[in-house]
């Protein structure tokens, strides 16, 4: 291996530190090696980037054991590798997903990518929404052993990597079958339930930042207040990082967060800005 790049779509984070974690791996490696959001670049330059590459990397937040559809639509919209693609698939997730990437590994083998290498990535969890009782913080230092314990994964990975040993993690038949338990029902709900945003009009200060990061262009001002459109990818960008926690889900306020903020990330010079498509003030 002489040169991967890497492209990944990250909601809050996770898979942004996973993305740049693995960079700094495979350099240590000598080998050369980018990250790119791809909400920074356009499939166009994408597919030049993977021309210049021998291998290319996809990471992604599973949904639901589910890809975000904005990234679906991107691995679709490349294209095919003639000659074949070394690739490797990984994904961030809170605990467990079944088979992770593994299951767009036939879409990816057919239009040329090979993937040699799947891993799954345990993260924190950024899940803060009102009526879903699972653990959340903001609070960086409660991320410090996990994140290390993730850093030693991406080691061993890319020590495989670059030894040219093959590594899917959950390909089995078992692991495939168990993630419908969350990906038929996340499917079925998806619609309606990117529906259910609202905005508390007295604390909203139209700072115009939810618009300005949502990752799909779904949020539209309209007098000086949010509007939510009909493409959330339930990605909790807009909801985790409004400055005054105006953004609310199925019209219940986050009481929750006046006392334990919603996640802001893995480390503390993450902002969605960093990885978000630039707009113009």
């Amino acid at each position: 291996m002489k040169k991967i790049i890497i492209f990944y779509f990250s909601g809050t984070g996770n898979t942004w530190w996973v993305s740049e974690r693995i960079v700094e791996a495979l350099k240590e490696l000598e080998v050369a090696a980018s990250a790119h959001s791809i909400e920074q670049v356009s499939v166009q330059d994408a597919s030049a980037m993977i021309a210049e590459a021998d291998t290319v990397g996809f990471g992604f937040p599973i949904y639901g054991s589910d890809v975000p559809r904005n990234f679906l639509r991107f691995l679709k919209a490349l294209p095919p590798q003639a000659n074949g693609k070394d690739t490797l698939g990984f994904v961030t997730q809170m605990a467990w997903s079944g088979d992770g990437f593994n299951f767009l590994r036939k879409m990816m083998d057919a239009k040329g990518y090979r993937v040699r290498w799947t891993a799954e990535f345990n993260m924190p969890n950024n899940v803060a929404i009102p009526f879903i009782p699972l653990p959340y913080s903001a609070e960086y230092a409660r991320f410090e052993k996990q994140l290390a314990k993730t850093q030693e994964k991406i080691a061993r990975l890319s020590q495989v990597m670059v030894s040219g040993e093959e590594q899917r993690e959950h390909a089995d038949p078992f692991s495939g079958a168990s993630a419908w338990i969350q990906r038929g029902p996340f499917r079925w709900m998806h619609n309606w339930a990117g529906k259910l945003w609202s905005v508390d009009a007295e604390a909203c200060t139209s700072c115009e930042r939810c618009a300005r990061i949502c990752p799909v262009d779904n949020i539209r001002m309209a007098d000086g207040l949010p509007v939510h459109g009909d493409a959330c990818i339930l990605c909790l960008r807009c909801f985790n990082y409004c400055p005054t926690l105006a953004i609310h889900y199925a019209g219940i306020s986050n009481r929750r967060a006046e006392k334990n903020p919603p996640f802001k990330g893995p480390v503390k010079r993450f902002k969605p800005e960093l990885i978000c498509k630039q707009h113009e003030d």
